[in-house]
């Protein structure tokens, strides 16, 4: 009786704690931390986190799905597909963002297998049916798409809609298309409850089409669309269809008149894909804007020049303002302009003008390093052989950016002359003595350089091979992988037995380098011999994560004004942790630059050296996530999957071609007029928590 008694009192108790709130709070946490812990450290030899995909708790499922999305294991793809079934939406939704990740890693057969089950088979018994058809554009054949427009597309009533033009975009970003998908396309593009700007996306993505030139002049009309989004796609689409009848006119009235400053940098660069020279209508407007009052403007506009058809016999008027215009922008003897016009007119005036540019920028000066390394690019962009001296003068600079740029500099000027033997081999042992300083930056420029035809010679092998082992994990993870991306197209097999040892290396992208290089050089496949490794850093500090709420109200400090934004604890926890800590702890980002800024894409910073060669001495896995690259997105760079560091980006619009490569760590609040006001070499003064 008593054991009776002391049973049913256990029950009693265990029961009542699993109808305690803070007992399963307690054990759903104690769960995820292991779920992180297995994704940052790659355990999955030990089975725990397959175990959970079928937990009795639905957030615990749904994030150990989340997990598989970054580590992408295909030999869990079947368990991935089973979560379609899962009477929880959300996880049902992970499941399908798992498997867009994955599915990527198939063979060209694997992929069509599993396309085909999931169209066929799961479509009809999930209910994150929108969800995984835009993942099947992820990773689908041309066969599937083709599946996908018969199985979805034409389907009545019409459903899915959004869905299917996603996937299609994401098919047409893979350079996979099909006439059906156009047409599918071009028939919802006035359909209401479709977001607009997501169909002319994909038809820009797909690019110049048979079905879509016919439709030009309907989709030209665009043009006055109220959102600023669709006016921006259907710019990037006139650029790439070119139809000089239908596509001119709205582009030079989108160019020179409309109020959106991200639509006008779209426009100038498609129309500087038309015919200018002859054009005076053309280059007006482009005279016009190279002075606009917004920087993105006028940098793109002289930008643009250089993908133009004008060229040094162009005495037209309108073409020589233009040239007089860039003269005075590059020469800036009164200091009218701010040195990012002047480093870009410099070099517009030297791909255009080429060896007659010379005389117009060689004696400029440089009250800084950016602007000096963007004129020795303009150097050797001229092809003037009198530029030789100066550029050989900043391969000797004490600044790598200074140093890259004359690099590339002098493979510009060579390449212009590639009878001139004596000038390519001044640059082959340029090369060779910049491998040996030993800089990231300068060794992967160098390296990357010698994979040129013009620059091979026999002892470039032995320069990479010697380099080689002196580069080291994490800091000279670029460099390692353009060492070992030369060393392949060299195709020297006395490369094998160093690449063979590279195979080793705790960073996976420089693994997966070696491995490629090998196969280059040898036709045989080495990952199978890349082990799995723990990573170099990890910090699971779950304590300092529960301090942190699941938004964190952050204030990114810059030289033009505050920018706000939250950082979402659940989509990036250890990369958020980590920008945190180097930020609160290290005071890390105090004064440190925006290295690059490209208009209508990102800004980013957070690089120690100011180049984007840079980082905080370590590196943390990647966390990908299903949420999309919108305007506003905070998103960290990467020098390939799970080498992420201190460097973060912030879009100037939405950007799909993101979406599941990078990790977001949040979004933009207030303050997006601040992101696009700043310009190269901007300030961040501090991250901080408000």
């Amino acid at each position: 009786m008593r054991i009776f008694l002391l049973f049913v009192c256990m029950w009693a108790v265990c029961a009542r704690s699993q109808d305690d709130p803070e007992m399963r709070r307690r054990v759903r946490s104690e769960k995820i931390e292991a779920i992180l812990r297995t994704q940052d450290l790659r355990t999955l030899h030990t089975g725990k986190l397959v175990s959970l995909l079928s937990d009795d708790d639905a957030a615990v499922r749904c994030r150990a799905l989340r997990a598989y999305g970054s580590i992408q294991d295909t030999s869990v793809l079947p368990l991935l597909v089973q979560g379609l079934t899962d009477p929880v939406h959300d996880v049902e939704t992970a499941a399908a963002f798992a498997i867009g990740q994955t599915g990527t890693h198939l063979s060209p057969a694997g992929r069509a297998h599993l396309e085909h089950d999931l169209l066929w088979n799961r479509l009809g018994t999930t209910l994150a049916v929108d969800d995984l058809i835009e993942q099947i554009g992820n990773f689908g054949t041309k066969e599937g798409l083709q599946d996908l427009i018969i199985r979805v597309g034409n389907a009545y009533p019409r459903q899915h809609i959004d869905a299917l033009v996603m996937a299609i975009a994401r098919f047409g970003i893979r350079g996979i298309t099909d006439p059906g998908a156009v047409r599918y396309l071009l028939s919802e593009i006035r359909n209401p409850d479709v977001q607009t700007w997501h169909i002319v996306y994909a038809l820009q993505r797909i690019g110049d089409n048979p079905e879509t030139r016919p439709e030009l002049e309907r989709l030209a009309t665009l043009r006055q669309d109220p959102d600023p989004l669709v006016r921006l796609q259907l710019a990037l689409l006139l650029g790439k269809v070119r139809e000089l009848n239908t596509g001119k006119d709205p582009l030079q009235r989108m160019a020179s008149t409309d109020g959106d400053w991200r639509v006008r940098v779209a426009a100038l660069r498609s129309l500087a894909a038309y015919p200018l020279a002859s054009d005076p209508t053309s280059l007006d407007i482009f005279r016009r804007a190279m002075y606009d009052g917004n920087m993105h403007v006028a940098l793109s506009a002289i930008a643009a020049l250089r993908s133009s058809d004008l060229a040094p016999r162009d005495t037209t008027g309108p073409a020589q303002e233009i040239f007089r215009g860039l003269t005075s922008i590059a020469a800036n003897q009164g200091n009218g302009f701010v040195w990012q016009l002047q480093g870009e007119s410099a070099r517009t005036l030297g791909t255009i003008l080429r060896e007659d540019a010379y005389a117009r920028i060689g004696r400029a000066s440089w009250p800084n390093e950016n602007l000096r390394a963007d004129f020795l690019l303009a150097f050797g962009a001229t092809g003037a052989l009198q530029a030789e001296p100066a550029l050989l003068d900043g391969v000797a600079d004490q600044n790598p950016i200074v140093v890259c740029a004359a690099l590339d500099g002098l493979a510009d000027l060579a390449r212009l002359h590639p009878e001139n033997r004596e000038l390519s081999s001044t640059v082959c042992n340029v090369l060779s003595s910049a491998l040996a300083r030993g800089d990231v930056a300068v060794v992967a420029t160098a390296a990357s350089m010698m994979a040129d035809s013009l620059f091979r010679r026999d002892q470039s092998t032995a320069d990479l091979l010697h380099i080689l082992p002196r580069l080291r994990v994490p800091d000279d993870i670029e460099a390692l992988q353009e060492v070992m991306s030369a060393l392949g197209v060299l195709g020297d097999g006395r490369a094998v037995p160093a690449l063979v040892g590279m195979l080793g290396q705790p960073d996976r992208s420089v693994a997966l380098e070696a491995a490629h290089a090998l196969r280059q050089i040898t036709g045989n496949d080495y990952t199978r011999q890349i082990p799995d490794g723990d990573p170099l850093y990890t910090d699971m500090d779950f304590a300092y994560l529960r301090t942190l709420p699941d938004t964190i109200h952050v204030t990114i400090a810059t030289s033009r004004g505050d920018i706000q934004a939250d950082f979402y604890k659940d989509l990036a926890p250890f990369t958020i942790m980590s920008m945190l800590k180097l930020a609160g702890q290290r005071g890390f980002y105090r004064g440190l630059a925006f290295h690059r800024v490209v208009p209508n894409f990102v800004i980013q910073g957070g690089c120690p050296r100011g180049d984007g060669w840079g980082g905080p001495g370590y590196t943390i896995r990647s966390e990908f996530s299903s949420e999309h690259y919108l305007t506003g997105t905070v998103g960290i760079a990467s020098a390939g999957k799970d080498t992420e560091g201190s460097q973060f980006f912030i879009t100037h619009s939405p950007q799909p071609h993101l979406d599941g490569k990078y990790t977001v760590v949040g979004r933009v609040i207030h303050g997006q007029d601040v992101v696009d006001a700043i310009q190269r070499d901007d300030r961040l003064f501090d991250i901080r928590i408000r």
